[in-house]
């Protein structure tokens, strides 16, 4: 009797360690993709400075709306891609804890953090993008611009932070007894 309660011990065990490196593996897949969707973000962020530069200092009005448009679409893109992350920051925090490690879960709560920091400027940056689109004149046009630069900037250092943590979440989620003593 006791050799078949060993057994099962034995078969649990195994299957318990199969299932959480499954869920580690799962895991490493969502917080890849959450810095792929950072980095995107931290890309458009770049292309769109251009275009927000132009229309919050351009002296002619013109040049300004066509900026904004720019501006308006990059916007966009940036502000899905953020949305995106923060979804898939969720579901690996959620993943995070079943993968055990204390470090993996510091780490992914701060990339949704840093995630949801991003989308919430983004959002904030593109409602002022289209609020200088609908602008009457040059100098409210530029009013909203301005401060949509001042919030992406503050959205690009949070999605920076988040690749950065999400990097760190990848890096120190491995059950390897060689990487947790190194760690230490």
């Amino acid at each position: 009797m006791s050799k078949i309660k060993t057994c099962l011990k034995v078969v649990v065990f195994l299957f318990t360690t199969t299932y959480v490196q499954a869920q580690c593996e799962v895991f490493k897949s969502e917080i890849s993709d959450v810095q792929r969707y950072m980095s995107q973000f931290s890309q458009l962020s770049d292309s769109l400075s251009t275009a927000v530069e132009t229309a919050s200092f351009d002296a002619s009005i013109s040049k300004a709306r066509k900026s904004t448009k720019a501006a308006m679409l990059l916007m966009g893109q940036a502000v899905n891609a953020a949305d995106e992350a923060v979804i898939l920051a969720s579901e690996a925090q959620y993943d995070s804890q079943t993968c055990g490690l204390q470090d993996t879960m510091s780490y992914t709560i701060d990339a949704e953090r840093h995630t949801i920091d991003s989308r919430d400027f983004s959002t904030e940056a593109f409602e002022n993008v289209k609020n200088a689109s609908k602008a009457n004149n040059l100098g409210n046009l530029q009013f909203y611009m301005r401060k949509a630069q001042r919030l992406m900037r503050e959205a690009q250092e949070s999605a920076d932070s988040a690749v950065y943590a999400a990097d760190n979440a990848h890096y120190s989620c491995s059950h390897d007894v060689a990487h947790l003593s190194f760690e230490n």
